[in-house]
């Protein structure tokens, strides 16, 4: 069976085929879908990329994707990681058009959409996307069908370990950019603490997802945005989930830590042990950053 993501990892000098090995015997919801690594890189991808099929995301019902009954509760769920973009980036997009890729249910859209010269958001999933056109956003199911060509900022976040064709679809990106224009990546990491240092089974058997069809390094998350044309790349760790979360996985094997034990979250702690984790390369999340 061909598998898009190791054709294109190895093509691309990320990984070797000798290198590649067995990591986990199968992901969350599925069982005939197990998880490799390449020893040579760290990069860790799925055995097959062929269940995600373009279909995949425009058929999912409502907002049953983020556990959420509509809109604003799903809007909700994710307002810290909203809130925390809108502080790293704002002044990136203030006053510049904007392009979100994979917008879901737009709580960022809600916070940037105000400071940003013009929004497009691009969001496959049809009944999240017809809850922000009702919204008042101009939003597209997909790169193919945005017409403008002059965004001066892209953004991906969490998005593009869903792509089977990341390089492709970048390059997509990249055209409806302007020359100069900024992107901002962010995806999972493969150096995630509870995996690489902790080595966590319970952690393992809940993290890995037949949607995220790989965990870039930061070496992976470079290549591919250099070889879909982008330049001036820039790559750092972020922390998520605090040491609360961390804490929880250790004593129960189950996430929510951060929200069960939130009476543990300081944000001076918190700034600490997420600097303590992007000095050892092991945060739970890589953020890149390139010019078009």
């Amino acid at each position: 069976m061909d598998n898009p993501i190791q054709t294109l990892l190895c093509s691309l000098g990320i990984c070797d085929e000798a290198a590649i090995v067995p990591f986990f015997p199968k992901v969350r919801d599925r069982d005939d879908v197990s998880v490799l690594r390449c020893e040579k890189s760290g990069v860790m991808f799925l055995s097959r990329a062929d269940h995600l099929e373009p279909s995949h995301y425009e058929d999912h019902e409502g907002f049953t994707y983020w556990d959420a009954a509509d809109r604003t509760s799903a809007v909700r769920s994710g307002l810290e990681d909203a809130r925390r973009r809108y502080d790293q980036f704002r002044e990136v997009i203030c006053n510049r058009k904007w392009i979100d890729v994979g917008s879901g249910a737009g709580g960022l859209l809600d916070l940037l959409a105000p400071v940003a010269s013009a929004t497009v958001a691009v969001e496959p999933q049809q009944q999240a996307r017809a809850a922000l056109q009702a919204a008042g956003y101009s939003v597209y199911g997909s790169m193919d069908d945005v017409p403008d060509n002059d965004f001066e900022v892209a953004t991906l976040f969490h998005v593009l370990e869903h792509l089977p064709q990341p390089v492709e679809s970048l390059k997509e990106i990249r055209r409806k950019m302007c020359a100069g224009g900024n992107i901002i990546v962010e995806v999972p990491h493969a150096r995630d603490f509870l995996m690489s240092f902790l080595n966590l089974e319970a952690f393992k058997a809940f993290t890995f997802w037949s949607e995220h069809l790989i965990l870039h390094t930061r070496e992976s998350l470079r290549t591919v945005l250099a070889a879909a044309g982008f330049s001036q790349i820039a790559i750092y760790g972020w922390q998520r989930y605090p040491l609360a979360n961390h804490l929880h996985w250790l004593a129960k094997g189950a996430p929510g830590g951060h929200i069960a034990w939130a009476h543990l979250r300081t944000e001076d702690l918190e700034r600490a042990y997420g600097a303590m984790l992007a000095r050892l390369d092991q945060t739970d999340t890589l953020v890149a950053t390139a010019v078009n």
